[in-house]
């Protein structure tokens, strides 16, 4: 009896897994043999959570989840300004302010969040996650401006090349829009009778999750991205674009470090690194984006961002003297100097998830 044919499909799936495994199985027996280079690129991870990550982005992420629950209780009204420049409702007005203002994964998860409650169908969740994926101001302005470059008004250059390209990028997604109407999609039934008490913990929950998420992303990343310095000598000038093509905070590192020019910095930024991609991987796959597509507005994002800064540095030059040198962005700072108040809210906020948890547990 002849066995059927593999469609060509079945095949480019089964060479696929294949070669998935094999760099595993890679880069695996790569952490076993040069653990403490790996080891020395996990603590660097953590460092970055602990100094930078948790304390810059755990409010938001509790504000931003609080927020698009509260705001499923308001009746909407037409925004002509907004459908008009982005054909988006009122409803996505959170997820652009967040998108832009609140790091590189609140704008996706935010809109995320608004498809199911309801409030944005799944196209106008989708065209937000194309342009609502940016740098926050104080990650551009405060720690890759002034602490990597040593010059704010470096970082102040960034964070509008940044936001100009995503609202740019958000005004070119019309063309995606379809026969979409403004108003806002029917809210579930008894949304508005949740207590806010209830909300607040859900918030709570659902952050302390994501964050914890986006720390285990960036650990892994930082990981594998110091294995790029086993390379030979010769390639390590590729070693800045490799990392920022992995992972974006180590990456901008190198890049300064590289002395590289602010637009190509600028445009690793809008790139963000597939580090970034992986964090609000869940959230794409809850609104249905598909990935090239996804990839294709990223490198469209930096493509932008590194043109608008060209043209920015015409009008507001940065001295040369101001930018860094070899050596910037490469001090460490010790495990524990973290921010005591910050960790205490952390330490709190876990301590409450886990005791929620169990009693919901025991009342089930």
């Amino acid at each position: 009896m002849e066995l059927p044919k593999e469609t060509p499909h079945a095949l480019r799936a089964r060479v696929l897994s294949f070669a998935c495994m094999a760099a595993c199985l890679g880069l695996g027996t790569a952490l076993v043999i040069w653990s403490p280079l790996a080891q020395q690129g996990a603590r660097e991870g953590l460092v970055l959570c602990g100094q930078v990550i948790i304390p810059s982005m755990y409010p938001f992420f509790v504000l931003a989840g609080l927020f698009v629950r509260l705001h499923a209780r308001r009746p909407q009204r037409h925004s002509p300004l907004l459908w008009a420049v982005l054909r988006q409702p009122p409803a996505a007005l959170g997820a652009i302010v967040l998108g832009c203002l609140g790091g590189y994964p609140m704008g996706a998860k935010t809109a995320a969040q608004l498809l199911e409650q309801g409030c944005l169908t799944r196209q106008q969740a989708q065209r937000l996650q194309l342009f609502c994926v940016n740098a926050g101001p104080a990650y551009l302005i405060g720690a890759v401006g002034t602490a990597m470059i040593g010059s704010r008004r470096a970082g102040i250059l960034l964070f509008v090349s940044m936001l100009a390209a995503g609202l740019l990028l958000g005004v070119l997604t019309r063309a995606l829009a379809g026969e979409e109407h403004a108003l806002r999609p029917q809210e579930p039934a008894g949304a508005s009778r949740t207590p806010f008490d209830q909300l607040l913990l859900l918030a709570v929950r659902q952050a302390t999750g994501a964050m914890l998420g986006v720390c285990a992303w960036i650990v892994l990343f930082a990981t594998l991205c110091a294995l790029l310095r086993l390379l030979p000598t010769g390639l390590w000038g590729t070693i800045p674009l490799l990392n920022v093509f992995f992972e974006v905070s180590s990456g901008t590192a190198a890049v300064t470090r590289a002395q590289l020019p602010l637009p190509v910095l600028c445009a690793a930024l809008g790139w963000g690194g597939l580090g970034v991609h992986c964090q609000i991987l869940g959230d794409l796959r809850k609104t249905g984006m598909p990935l090239r597509l996804f990839w294709v507005s990223r490198l469209l994002h930096g493509a932008l961002a590194a043109a608008i800064c060209v043209q920015l540095l015409r009008w507001f030059p940065v001295a040369a003297s101001t930018m860094a040198g070899p050596g910037a962005g490469a001090a460490t700072v010790r495990l524990w100097a973290v921010s005591g108040p910050a960790a205490a809210a952390v330490l709190f906020f876990c301590a409450f998830l886990i005791l929620d948890l169990d009693l919901n547990r025991k009342m089930c």
